[in-house]
């Protein structure tokens, strides 16, 4: 059972890297067919970041319950990133100025008792705003797994509890200066935040924040402008259509938490099923808004210790209740960030079917969208309880209907 984490994270490592290539692929037959003014080819981007930082002391163990009795600071990166963009003339380009997407690797050096992780990544970024010709303030993302931890052992590393597997997620964002130095190279400089943490797939699962300064290069091929496009022009008008996604997930989660103000952990893992029916609003190209109803069966929930009883299954005191009490239906206010490719979905909701135990009070949910086709999509999320409780993992695919267009039909 240790083993299966990271088997399942590896396989899905190898299909959100394939996406991009393939959603590449179509973009580009599309663009052609829909887009006459668009010439030109793909511009690519090679890009090398040196990232200095820092590690958020959020428990103990960061702050000096280490073997080696003193807070962890030591944070050293390096990333190494491959990107394109839509040709420079295009109406894509003219709508998310500089956005670019690609892959990733990366390094981390932190303290022996965390390891050095290897990382790889999805990525997307764009320019926020234009502060001169040559110089803009842009953001990046990145979302993929981290590799090669150090994590708790009971016998080795018995008081790590902030990694708890091998492999975790790894979430990052930066918002970096960038200055065009020539028409083949930008040099960026910045600051980000990163999260790593595996989503209760395995405890424990403290999670690990970090901050850190961005110190970067990009060299392009195929970009002919020495400054920014498109600086002062309007965006062409926006269809506001309303589309509908139907999302399917599932997940593994090993539950554990406090009793009268005693820790427990449960043995095992168990499954956590759900869909999200998420009617969206289009306001302009880059935001939707709009609703989902939300539907969890998560058979860690409401579980309730009894101290005449043993499980049979999981060999612990615990009680499973009925499926129906596992059960629950919410509705939650959405927003999204659409940008090609990808779109970031965030939402804020109440359930209103059983609302017992940990069913009650807000949850919120952060999702990436990855488009595999016009309609299909990859759904990768993370749920949390009062902003502050972790759930459990979202990995699931969805479908897309009603009106996808971005564009207002020309008269």
């Amino acid at each position: 059972m240790k083993n299966i984490p990271y088997y399942i994270y590896t396989l899905l490592a190898i299909v959100c890297l394939a996406l991009p290539v393939k959603a590449a692929e179509q973009e580009h037959v599309q663009s052609a067919e829909a887009d006459s003014t668009a010439t030109g080819h793909y511009v690519h981007q090679i890009a090398v970041d040196l990232m200095p930082g820092l590690i958020l002391h959020t428990n103990d163990f960061l702050r000096g319950s280490n073997p080696e009795v003193r807070t962890m600071n030591h944070n050293t990166g390096f990333r190494l990133k491959y990107a394109f963009s839509a040709p420079e003339q295009s109406e894509e380009a003219r709508i998310f100025r500089d956005a670019y997407q690609g892959l990733g690797i990366g390094y981390n050096d932190f303290n022996p008792q965390l390891g050095n992780p290897l990382s790889v990544f999805l990525l997307q970024g764009a320019r926020i705003a234009s502060l001169s010709n040559r110089l803009s303030l842009n953001y990046e993302w990145n979302l993929g797994l981290a590799f090669g931890w150090h994590p708790y052992n009971e016998e080795t590393n018995p008081d790590n509890k902030v990694i708890g597997s091998r492999v975790t997620a790894y979430i990052g964002i930066d918002f970096y200066l960038r200055w065009i130095m020539s028409r083949h190279v930008d040099l960026n400089l910045g600051v980000g935040v990163a999260h790593y943490s595996n989503g209760n797939t395995q405890y424990p699962n403290l999670g690990l924040n970090t901050a850190f300064l961005n110190l970067g290069a990009s060299c392009y091929i195929g970009r002919k402008a020495n400054h920014l496009l498109h600086r002062h022009e309007v965006a062409p008008p926006v269809s506001h259509d309303i589309s509908y996604d139907l999302i399917v997930y599932g997940a593994w989660r090993q539950r554990g938490g406090y009793e009268n103000g005693y820790p427990f952990l449960l043995n095992g893992k168990t499954a956590v099923v759900g869909f999200n029916f998420n009617p969206m609003y289009r306001l302009n190209h880059w935001l939707k808004l709009g609703a989902s109803l939300d539907g969890t069966y998560d058979r860690t929930a409401n579980i309730y210790y009894d101290v005449d009883y043993i499980d049979p299954d999981y060999n612990d005191q615990y009680r499973r209740p009925s499926t129906a009490k596992q059960m629950t239906l919410g509705m939650s206010a959405r927003a999204e960030f659409t940008m090609p490719y990808f779109a970031i979905n965030f939402g804020i909701g109440k359930n209103f079917l059983n609302t017992e135990g940990e069913f009650g009070g807000m949850y919120e949910v952060l999702a990436l969208k990855i488009n595999i086709t016009r309609r299909s999509l990859l759904h990768i999320g993370y749920s949390l309880n009062n902003f502050h409780t972790p759930k459990h993992l979202m990995l699931g695919v969805g479908w897309r209907f009603g009106k996808i267009s971005t564009q207002k039909p020309k008269r």
